[in-house]
């Protein structure tokens, strides 16, 4: 018994429809059942037929009787029954497809039709996949690779890992390319079947377009859509059709996305299946909404969402209800686009996708708000907001921020808990941009920059506004590079596209002119084989002198033939200029002829782009071309390429009756192989032309990019980096400690709510403000580059006391400010020691021969300063408490340290800004605890050690 496939190539289908032909009645019955399968997807309402007729013949044959195939009639009954199944998937009447599959599977089961059982277990992966029931199409594809397994298929088995490759890929994109990717281009580098071909590369596609890998994307695609045209998979030609228009819709090519899902809905609609046709309509409205044309993507959608009707679960479904609930807002219908919105709300047996659900909501928000419904537009927008939360989508996280904005924008409304901005839009606003990690920033939508630095502005706080404003320049400058690239992406692309269309039509042309030899000259066999030759011998030249001299040779070669010409249409279509001619073996002078000349049969044959045969009289008065003779026989041909005329090839003999049938037929056989040539030569030209252009372009913009990129990590770097002692700078510390401080109270917010959970120790921030003791002094006595010496050098014991992740500071003057990052506030004391004696340890050198024994005084606070209340103070309060008790060092006669921190009582205090005014006050009282150095402060004169005269100076000079 034959194996029955699970596809055909279009070879194998063209054979088994020649072995049906040539039997006739006496046709084998399993190679009818295999037919009817095969055309499942070729001509899906003629399989249809053909199942039925062909049970109704096998209904009184007893099931375990063997045809005269060797096959069974119960494993062709349940074949055909899971053809009609598949067929009813394909017409998406999905739960009678779905029944009629798993009755198949019990049945194979029953009766051990393995290869039956496998290929229905992969159409309900089908069916669960159109629902978008990814568990579900997962276990089914398991089951079926199960199966393949037992019957030794590896075709199968192959075919249902590559649909888990898929499936995985629409559940977590990255972990699906790491596990899958090397199997996929390993089977790739391999002989394949068409179908496996198909898979690899639209996973490929897939996962690239995931990643914004448009070059991949159209790659994958071209190969896809050459073997799908192998396989005979119409539906998924049509969907890579559409996957190739979305990437060009993600590269801003309106025109050609919109090129290629016409391309793939006018594929869809002749089969009648509702999901491709959808589908494709559906992201025809997006690139007609892009285009302006509102009106006509209303009609896309609703004719698309009519069709997906009976899908109303899958992905597709709820796709086209955002796209229309967003297009109805467009068209200020907020009553018609809310209640699209909540549709995606309504409870179905699959859940919807969290990022549509999303979408929708954001939506149905802002609708509610224009109808003056504010209340329960917070209400919706708040649960958008808890939905997205605890998501990674940080772009539909930071859309249900910005409706919050938008919403407190627009109404008087409660402010939001916890609130310390000026309003309750900018509070939405800058948590929006906190959405995104720093790393990230570069993904933050221009808008949120804008949107901030306007509120800022109306609330009349110009600095931050102007900070703003400079970010979203910024950002949008990165869109425009981002921009430029796509375009050029796309420009690529198209050419690549374009180069196919025209290898394609080359091809077409090929065929339909050896179609035309192969009727009229079905008598000389010998004759075609050469013309054949001679064909690709001239299409095979990419210079037009070498087609000439081809076709020259060839013409004298086959026909009778003393004059030869090419003339070429110029670029106006005014003149026809010969740009080949012999006569006699000798070159005939260039000339032009207006198109409108009466006399000119080349004229008249490039106007009414006619062929013409004429046989002459030798008393006809003859218009001769300069430098020619009369003639008694001619031929003209229009040279033709995608219906445009290039221009005329001419023979002319001095015989009489010199052209027939078979003369006329080469002459045609040579002209279009001429015309194809000759268009490939202008087509070189230019994609030599283009792909310069673009080499350029790109090598341009790349120029551009590595100097913006340079100049930009330049003035960052200066910006925030001290220039004498090459520490950084407050700004610095502004832009880089925020993330540090939200890291350090998260975890102490967590340890509050489970206070069962130790307290996160190794989580804060110390703050050190170290200054360097009589500095005034060392300026005073020995001049201010002596004073500069003692700042760089004090950058090294700074370095050599803290940590590698310690933040070092440049706070001001002779002040630096040291941040240990990730640490017990109970190291203080041990940090502010060893930054006391690396100081006091190493006298400074001031000259070439001379040396400063100098000292400095440390004060510090740890954040958060009240671990129970890890919010009160922010990390510039702290830093002015590390200040407060530097002070006090100071007062305790310097090299010393002290550190401040909150005792138990502190936590009580309703008002704590008496900490900052009053500390040593609050150290009384016993609100702040006071640690400090253990060292003495030097005898006598503190400032001793600094006169130039000391023994420590004289003992440097020695």
């Amino acid at each position: 018994m034959r194996a029955m496939h699970l596809i055909l190539t279009d070879d194998d289908f063209a054979e088994l429809e020649a072995r049906l032909h040539a039997a006739g009645a006496n046709a084998c019955l399993q190679d009818r059942v295999a037919l009817a399968w095969h055309l499942r997807e070729r001509q899906t309402r003629r399989a249809q037929q053909l199942a039925d007729q062909l049970l109704r013949e096998l209904q009184d044959a007893p099931a375990n009787h063997a045809l005269n195939s060797g096959a069974t009639a119960a494993g062709l009954r349940l074949r055909l029954q899971l053809l009609q199944a598949e067929c009813l998937w394909l017409f998406a009447e999905l739960d009678a497809a779905q029944a009629q599959a798993r009755q198949v599977v019990e049945l194979a089961r029953q009766q051990g039709e393995m290869r039956v059982l496998s290929d229905a277990h992969l159409l309900l992966a089908q069916i669960a996949g159109d629902r978008y029931d990814l568990a579900l199409r997962c276990r089914e594809l398991d089951a079926a690779a199960s199966v393949a397994v037992g019957c030794d298929d590896d075709f199968r088995l192959e075919f249902a890992q590559l649909g888990l490759a898929h499936a995985a890929l629409r559940q977590d994109g990255p972990a699906a390319a790491a596990q899958w990717s090397l199997h996929v281009r390993e089977r790739l580098a391999q002989a394949l079947h068409p179908a496996l071909h198909v898979l690899c590369n639209e996973f490929l596609a897939f996962e690239a377009l995931q990643r914004s890998d448009f070059r991949t994307v159209f790659q994958a695609c071209s190969h896809t859509v050459t073997e799908l045209t192998r396989a005979g998979l119409l539906r998924q030609i049509a969907l890579t059709l559409t996957t190739m228009g979305v990437a060009f819709s993600n590269l801003g090519d309106d025109a050609q996305a919109m090129e290629w899902m016409q391309r793939s809905l006018s594929r869809a609609r002749p089969t009648g299946w509702p999901l491709v046709q959808g589908l494709a309509l559906l992201q025809v409205s997006t690139v007609q909404c892009r285009l302006g044309e509102l009106e006509a993507s209303q009609q896309s959608l609703n004719e698309g969402l009519a069709l997906l009707a009976p899908l109303q679960s899958s992905r597709a479904y709820s796709l086209g209800l955002v796209y229309l609930a967003e297009l109805q807002r467009d068209l200020k219908q907020p009553e018609a686009a809310l209640a699209t919105a909540l549709r995606l709300e309504a409870p179905g047996p699959i859940p919807r996708s969290l990022d549509l659900r999303l979408n929708a909501m954001c939506v149905a928000a802002l609708c509610l708000s224009e109808l003056g419904r504010a209340e329960e537009a917070m209400a919706t927008a708040e649960k958008a907001l808890a939905l997205a939360q605890p998501s990674h989508l940080a772009y539909h996280h930071c859309e249900a921020l910005r409706v919050l904005a938008t919403l407190h924008e627009r109404h008087t409304l409660p402010p939001p808990s916890g609130m310390q901005e000026a309003s309750a839009s900018l509070h939405y606003l800058l948590r929006s941009l906190a959405v995104y990690a720093p790393e990230a920033q570069h993904n933050v939508p221009p808008a949120v920059f804008d949107a901030i630095a306007s509120e800022y502005a109306r609330l009349g706080d110009g600095l931050q506004a102007y900070h703003y404003a400079g970010r979203a320049r910024a950002a949008s400058e990165s869109v425009h590079k981002q921009d430029v690239s796509k375009r050029l992406m796309s420009m690529e692309a198209r050419f690549q596209a374009e180069r196919t269309a025209a290898e394609s039509e080359h091809l077409r042309q090929l065929a339909a002119a050896s179609a035309e030899r192969a009727e009229l000259l079905s008598q000389t066999g010998a004759t075609l084989e050469k013309l054949s030759l001679i064909g690709q011998e001239i299409t095979a030249h990419l210079q037009e002198q070498a087609v000439y001299a081809t076709l020259d040779r060839n013409v004298h070669g086959l026909l009778t033939a003393n004059h030869f010409a090419v003339y070429l249409l110029d670029e106006a279509a005014q003149e026809l200029r010969l740009a080949y001619g012999t006569e006699n073996g000798r070159p005939i002078t260039p000339f032009a002829i207006r198109c409108d000349s009466p006399q000119s049969q080349a004229a008249r044959c490039a106007r009414e782009r006619c062929e013409l045969f004429r046989d002459i009289s030798p008393d006809t008065p003859q218009h001769l071309a300069p430098g020619t003779q009369p003639t008694l026989s001619s031929m003209f041909m229009p040279l033709l390429a995608n219906d445009r005329v290039l221009g005329v090839m001419s023979i002319q003999s001095s015989q009489a009756f010199a052209y027939a049938d078979r003369e006329r037929l080469i002459f045609r056989s040579l002209a279009a192989y001429g015309s194809i040539a000759l268009e490939n030569t202008r087509n070189y030209r230019r994609l030599e032309s283009t792909l310069g252009h673009l080499h350029q372009a790109q090598a341009e913009v790349l120029e551009k990019n590595q100097e913006l990129e340079r100049a930009y990590q330049s003035l960052k770097d200066i910006s925030l980096t001290d220039p004498l002692t090459g520490l950084r700078n407050r700004r610095f510390l502004e832009q880089h400690l925020a993330a540090e401080v939200a890291q350090c109270l998260r975890l102490y917010q967590d340890w509050r709510r489970q206070p069962e959970r130790p307290r996160p120790t190794e989580s804060d921030l110390v703050f050190l403000l170290v200054d360097i003791d009589h500095f005034k002094q060392v300026n005073d006595d020995w001049g201010h580059p002596a004073g500069d010496a003692v700042l760089v050098q004090m950058r090294e014991r700074l370095r050599r006391a803290c940590r590698e992740s310690d933040y070092l500071v440049r706070w001001g003057g002779e002040e630096f400010l040291v941040v240990a990052r990730g640490v017990d506030a109970e190291a203080g004391p041990q940090f502010a020691e060893r930054i006391r004696a690396a100081v006091a340890q190493q006298p400074f050198a001031i000259a070439a021969d001379a040396t400063l024994a100098l000292s400095c005084s440390v004060g510090f606070a740890a954040l958060p300063f009240i671990p129970s209340q890890a919010e009160r103070l922010d990390w510039q309060q702290v830093v002015s408490l590390a200040d407060q008790a530097l002070y006090m060092a100071k007062r305790a006669g310097r090299n010393t340290w002290v550190g401040l921190s909150a005792s138990a009582a502190c936590a009580e205090l309703a008002e704590l800004g008496e900490l900052l005014s009053a500390p040593q006050a609050c150290v009384s009282r016993g609100l702040l605890r006071q640690s400090r150095s253990g060292l003495p402060a030097p005898a006598g004169n503190p400032a001793a050690s600094l006169a130039p005269s000391g023994p420590q100076f004289a003992a440097s000079m020695l």
